[in-house]
């Protein structure tokens, strides 16, 4: 049985077989091409300092790879890079010093894509759809509960990856004998998250702008409607909520900002006893850091939130109440 159980994993990572890596790996786009247990790390141990470059993929994947060729290699250039079981091209993202800080290296910068590697490239986009178009039909054939979302094959085609998305796991080991099968090469099906499948498609937000995720996110932070309130916006999902039907990752840009400047400022309509009057917040400004009150005799006031900090401090002192007794909501 043993025996048994380890040629068909055999099976499964040869050529003619699938990777399941990607099973439950949600939203993970910058897994390492190479062995696991590999250590690349002598890259940094030769006597001449070797070049780290950050390349990016197609599907918005980043590895690390070492330029030990000596060849100059520019930000944005195109590059062939060396992986498991064969060659990428992608482009360079930024340089990276070997002595910054213990990082994964992934392989070797090849060489400087040529007008040969783009067009082997560009053939790869119709060879891409085709892909994706038999996946669709063996998922429907299958009846699998899952929805093939892209696809991206390597430069020389020996490894062909396929992203979807799904609500559970699944096993999807015989979609992959089915791919493995058609084409020949080292299928791996990778799992994403709505937020990871928004930034893999790329597209426009209703800001009239790219989306963050597709074009310069690394990591998703958490976006909460604490968020939204805190920064007085309303909680139409229509309006707060971007493609991929999560809270939109810019409403955590200026939430620290908000959160500061609500605790800083009073509430608009609540009433505060400053000098001798009682007067109403009727509008905070927390750009121009001013507050506009209304005193008894519906005289406005415009102040600095430091001044009507202290005035309403004074206030408080004379009176002997309690932070809280100082401000009421308005109507009291």
């Amino acid at each position: 049985m043993r025996t048994q159980d380890k040629k068909e994993r055999r099976a499964l990572d040869g050529s003619g077989g699938g990777s399941s890596r990607g099973q439950g790996r949600r939203g993970r786009l910058d897994d390492g091409d190479g062995d696991p247990g590999s250590d690349r790390s002598d890259y940094r141990d030769q006597e001449s300092c070797v070049e780290l470059v950050l390349v990016v993929f197609r599907a918005r994947r980043t590895q690390i790879f070492a330029n030990t060729k000596g060849a100059p290699v520019d930000i944005g250039h195109m590059v062939v890079v060396s992986v498991d079981r064969g060659e990428a091209i992608g482009r360079v993202l930024s340089k990276l010093s070997p002595l910054e800080q213990q990082v994964p290296i992934a392989g070797e910068v090849l060489r400087t894509a040529g007008r040969d590697d783009i067009e082997r490239d560009r053939r790869n986009r119709p060879f891409e759809e085709r892909v994706l178009e038999f996946a669709h039909r063996r998922v429907a054939a299958r009846n699998l509960e899952m929805k093939l979302t892209g696809c991206e094959s390597q430069l020389d085609r020996k490894r062909i990856r396929v992203y979807f998305t799904a609500d559970s796991r699944m096993d999807f080991r015989d979609l992959v004998r089915d791919l493995a099968a058609e084409y020949h090469a080292r299928i791996e099906m990778r799992q994403l998250g709505v937020r990871d499948d928004a930034r893999h498609k790329d597209g426009v937000g209703i800001c009239g702008r790219r989306l963050c995720c597709a074009g310069f996110l690394g990591d998703f932070s958490s976006v909460t409607l604490r968020a939204v309130r805190e920064q007085h916006l309303s909680p139409n999902p229509a309006k707060v909520s971007g493609v991929c039907s999560r809270l939109m990752c810019c409403l955590a840009y200026e939430y620290e900002f908000y959160r500061k400047a609500n605790r800083a400022f009073p509430e608009p309509g609540s009433v505060v006893k400053l000098g001798k009057d009682r007067v109403m917040v009727d509008r905070i400004d927390i750009f121009n850091d001013s507050v506009r009150v209304i005193h008894e005799d519906e005289r406005a006031e415009d102040l600095s939130s430091e001044e009507f900090h202290r005035r309403k401090e004074q206030s408080r002192r004379r009176t002997g109440q309690s932070p809280d007794e100082a401000e009421s909501p308005a109507g009291d």
